[in-house]
């Protein structure tokens, strides 16, 4: 099941302080919730996990992230990243482009994920993941501004949060709820297209 997501969001923090941040999958890894890089292989290639903990259980994804495109002077990056459920329950899969533009007092980042998941995950249904994803973004901007703005101690509080497995069935509430919450707002400013302007019953 493939999902993509393009978001765009800003930081008041000047562009090469940003860029620099953003081409470090380390710094960049403590910023999603219950991921953490484990190992180094090469200066563009990083071996990671991620906990997911769906209902009693926890599911730990092994794999490896790579920075297969690298631009310094657009200051635009793209990063793959592969996962397999080590009990053998399912993949996922997720290429990233991170793109930053200078704004006045601070950095504009587009970002655009495509994210593709195989297994137990996949079973949620492409509108729920849409919504997990989004839920999942938000914790990350806000852990990235953390990180930006004071790196020690962000760093401290996202390796504790790192070692929490994010909770599958909990986002997935949420994500329901928010779901049900927008589309409930939109019937209820749809108009009756039985009643007309004039119609003293009209909203």
């Amino acid at each position: 099941m493939a999902v993509k997501i393009e978001k765009t969001f800003r930081v008041d923090e000047p562009v090469e302080k940003v860029w620099a941040f953003l081409k470090d999958p380390k710094k960049v890894g403590l910023c999603v919730p219950g991921a953490q890089i484990t190992e180094q292989i090469d200066e563009r290639t990083y071996k990671g996990a991620i906990k997911v903990k769906v209902g009693p259980s926890v599911t730990d994804y092994k794999g490896e992230v790579q920075i297969v495109r690298l631009d310094e002077a657009a200051h635009e990056i793209e990063i793959l990243g592969k996962g397999q459920d080590v009990r053998g329950k399912g993949s996922a899969s997720m290429k990233m482009t991170g793109k930053l533009r200078a704004v006045d007092g601070g950095t504009e980042v587009i970002n655009i994920s495509e994210l593709n998941v195989v297994g137990i995950l996949a079973q949620m249904g492409g509108r729920v993941i849409t919504e997990v994803s989004n839920i999942m973004f938000d914790q990350f901007v806000s852990n990235f501004k953390k990180q930006l703005q004071s790196p020690d101690a962000a760093g401290r509080e996202a390796t504790t949060a790192a070692a929490k497995p994010i909770s599958a069935l909990g986002v997935a509430f949420s994500a329901l709820k928010a779901a049900v919450t927008r589309h409930s707002g939109n019937e209820e400013t749809k108009p009756d297209p039985t009643k007309t302007p004039g119609d003293p019953g009209a909203k």
